[in-house]
């Protein structure tokens, strides 16, 4: 049995958060963000610190097996949680599993936790996969573009409980659990 676990950074020691940084900084991570820019490691550890004070954005650290999987980010729209404005996925080098897995059981759970109902996400218009794996794999719907992005949305409109029946059986097939530290 496999075991995923999903640990909100709020969670995590300055140890983990510098070992998340170096992965983020990675030139090929960096090359799909808003800002390619390295990041410098205090200004890191404070955005971290302050998302304790800012219930509408979330980012996890997921771990398959207890090696380092991705990191998911999630900004809600407000405290409600019923639309995501923005949500993000980084992988680590190697992943020993696959993000797009990772991200789809997580909205799934998030969906079925939160009650959440609308997800919006913007791509760089240039990362090709990523568009192509929002839309064929996750369902996301092109709402738009300007100069950089390639805006997408996805509606969640069932009940809680079917989300979490999809995620269970997801699980199943994988032959795993999902732990979520919030």
């Amino acid at each position: 049995m496999h075991h995923i676990v999903a640990t909100n950074f709020t969670e995590l020691s300055q140890d983990q958060l510098l070992f998340i940084l170096q992965r983020r900084n990675h030139p090929e991570v960096r090359r799909w963000m808003a800002h390619p820019e390295p990041i410098a490691a205090p200004d890191h550890l404070a955005y971290c610190a302050s998302l304790k004070d800012r219930p509408e954005t979330l980012l996890l650290y997921v771990t398959y097996d207890g090696a380092p999987a991705c990191v998911l980010s999630y900004k809600a729209h407000n405290a409600t949680w019923q639309e995501i404005d923005d949500s993000g996925c980084y992988g680590f080098d190697p992943a020993p599993c696959s993000t797009a897995i990772v991200s789809q059981l997580m909205r799934l759970k998030l969906a079925a936790l939160k009650g959440i109902k609308q997800v919006r996400i913007k791509v760089l218009s240039t990362n090709e996969m990523a568009l192509f794996a929002c839309q064929y794999y996750h369902g996301y719907r092109i709402s738009g573009n300007d100069e950089k992005y390639t805006h997408l949305e996805l509606s969640l409109p069932k009940p809680r409980s079917e989300y979490q029946a999809q995620l269970e059986a997801q699980l199943t097939k994988l032959h795993a659990t999902l732990e979520l530290k919030l």
